[in-house]
């Protein structure tokens, strides 16, 4: 059960490093066991079940340089909040 603000932030945090592939999958599955308290074996069932789409959107921010930013204006992939 995830019981903090700090703890849904790094959930959140957890799922995007995967799928963009800066945690494999061993790793954030544990990570995610540690904030939310599931076995780590579920955790992985839900990081294998995500799709790819919207992962920009899932922060609500981005981590991006602001060239980056400026090219995604008015695209389907432009981050709404900065």
């Amino acid at each position: 059960m995830v019981t903090t603000e700090q703890d849904h932030d790094a959930v959140v945090e957890i799922m995007v490093d995967y799928k963009r592939g800066l945690r494999n999958l061993q790793t954030a599955s544990a990570a995610l066991a540690h904030h939310t308290g599931i076995l780590p074996e579920f955790g992985a069932a839900l990081l294998r079940s995500m799709s790819r789409n919207n992962v920009t959107q899932i922060r609500g921010y981005s981590k991006e340089p602001e060239r980056t930013l400026k090219g995604k204006i008015g695209k389907p992939n432009e981050c709404k909040n900065k």
